[in-house]
C-alpha cells in the first residue's frame, strides 16, 4: 500500500540542521522567504527539482558577463554544490564532480537530436541548455524523523515522485546505528542509493550511469523547452528606465 503524502522541511548544506530550521522557520513567520538551505517538500504537489529550480544563496551574484553561455553557468552551479558540501569529505566533492559530468555527456550522447529539435527557435537554445533540467543535488541533507531527530545523508534528490537518498559508503562498515537510520528511511518510502567511494574515486560518472534509476536519465523529456536558474531579477525588468519614465 502506497504511503500517504506528507510534508517535510530538509535543511541541507550544513552540520548544524536544528539551527537551519529556527532560522528557516523566523524568516516565514517573519514574512520572509523560506532559507535557501531548507527545502520544503509536499510529496503529493512538490514537482520535479530541477537544476534550474532555486532559490540559490549566492554570496556574491553572478555578474551577467560571467554568465554568457550554459558550460559557464553550469559550471557556476557545480562549484555552488561544492560549497554545500563538507569541506573535508573528499568523496562528496568527487560525486559532484561526477554528477555534472554526467549531465554533460548525458547531453553530448545526443547533441545531435537535440541540436536538431531546438532547430526551430533559431539559435535562442543549444543542446547545453537542457544541463538545467537535470535532477538537482542537495548536499549534506538532513532528514527529518517523527522523533524529531534527523538524519543525515550526503545528497538527496526529489524526482517529483520519490525522494532519493545517496549514502557514500567509505572503507568502514556501517554502525548498527546507522544501518538503523537507512532502515527508518526506507520504511518512509525512500529510495537508499548506497554508492561505493572506490568504484567512485575510480570510474566517476560512469559508475553513476550505471546505478542511478531511471529519473536521472534522458532528463530533458519532460520539460518543453530549456529553462535557466538564472533569471534576471524583476527589478531589472521593471526599472525605470525600462518603462520610460
Amino acid at each position: 500500500m502506497a504511503k500517504a503524502p506528507y510534508n517535510l522541511i530538509i535543511p541541507f548544506g550544513t552540520s548544524d540542521p536544528e539551527r537551519v530550521e529556527l532560522i528557516g522557520s523566523q524568516r516565514e513567520s517573519e514574512g520572509g522567504s523560506l532559507s535557501a538551505n531548507l527545502f520544503k517538500l509536499n510529496t503529493a504537489a512538490t514537482p520535479t527539482l530541477r537544476l534550474h529550480h532555486g532559490p540559490y544563496d549566492f554570496r556574491a551574484s553572478p555578474g551577467p558577463g560571467t554568465l554568457s553561455d550554459a558550460h559557464t553557468r553550469l559550471t557556476v552551479l557545480q562549484n555552488y554544490s561544492h560549497a554545500l558540501c563538507d569541506l573535508w569529505r573528499k568523496t562528496q566533492h568527487v560525486f559532484v564532480e561526477a554528477y555534472f559530468d554526467f549531465i554533460r555527456h548525458s547531453l553530448d550522447k545526443e547533441q545531435v537530436d537535440l541540436t536538431e529539435a531546438l532547430a526551430p527557435y533559431n539559435g535562442l537554445y543549444t543542446y547545453k541548455d537542457w544541463s538545467f533540467s537535470a535532477l538537482r543535488p542537495l548536499p549534506r541533507a538532513h532528514l527529518p524523523t517523527e522523533t524529531k531527530t534527523f538524519i543525515a545523508m550526503d545528497f538527496i534528490f526529489w524526482t517529483g515522485k520519490t525522494l532519493i537518498a545517496i549514502d557514500i559508503i567509505d572503507f568502514q562498515t556501517p554502525t548498527k546505528a546507522r544501518r538503523t537510520e537507512l532502515e527508518t528511511l526506507i520504511r518512509n518510502d525512500i529510495v537508499i542509493i548506497s554508492v561505493e567511494s572506490a568504484k567512485l574515486i575510480r570510474d566517476r560518472d560512469t559508475y553513476l550511469k550505471l546505478i542511478f534509476p531511471s529519473p536521472f536519465h534522458q532528463f530533458w523529456d519532460d520539460e518543453v523547452l530549456p529553462q535557466s536558474p538564472f533569471k534576471p531579477k524583476i527589478s531589472k525588468i521593471l526599472s525605470p528606465r525600462h518603462l520610460g519614465f
